[in-house]
């Protein structure tokens, strides 16, 4: 073994620390965002799913929009997002297929009916530790149910 200068004392924690900041650090980034965006799938799946779910089994237009907005809001929550963020988006397109029968599907609601989810969530890809977020690009994921109310089935009130 042959000794060490003394200039290089040392060097060996700096190349490890340059190292470890070059190379392992953006790996962990890269890993959160990816597990967001894998969540953020995960919930605008699942909540489109309920949400197409509860809608057509409803027993009104009123009472399907109001269990709608609870699966919304409480799916997103199942997955750590909140319903009421600027960052998440419910739309829901009803209305009656062609040849459905106009007299049991009225509005839009009833044997026939045919309703469009369309739930999506931006992930921010920018964000600081301890930070968060901020202002920087986003990733938008999503996902569409098509759900249809049955046609023999028989709607009380």
């Amino acid at each position: 073994m042959t000794a060490q200068p003394e200039s290089e004392r040392g060097a060996a924690v700096v190349e490890l620390l340059a190292g470890f900041l070059v190379l392992v650090v953006p790996l962990v980034y890269v890993l959160v965002v990816v597990a967001d965006v894998q969540r953020a799938l995960l919930a605008t799946s699942s909540a489109a799913r309920e949400v197409g779910r509860v809608y057509v089994t409803g027993s009104s237009r009123a009472d399907a929009e109001r269990r709608a907005a609870v699966a919304y809001r409480e799916v997103l929550a199942n997955y750590g997002l909140r319903a009421g963020d600027p960052r998440a988006a419910l739309r829901l397109q009803v209305g009656c297929r062609p040849g459905s029968g106009r007299a049991a599907c009225v509005g839009g609601f009833g044997p026939g009916a045919e309703v469009r989810v369309v739930v999506t969530y931006r992930v921010p890809v920018a964000r600081l530790p301890f930070v968060g977020a901020v202002a920087a690009p986003n990733l938008t994921v999503g996902a569409t149910q098509h759900s249809r109310v049955d046609r023999f089935r028989g709607l009380v009130g």
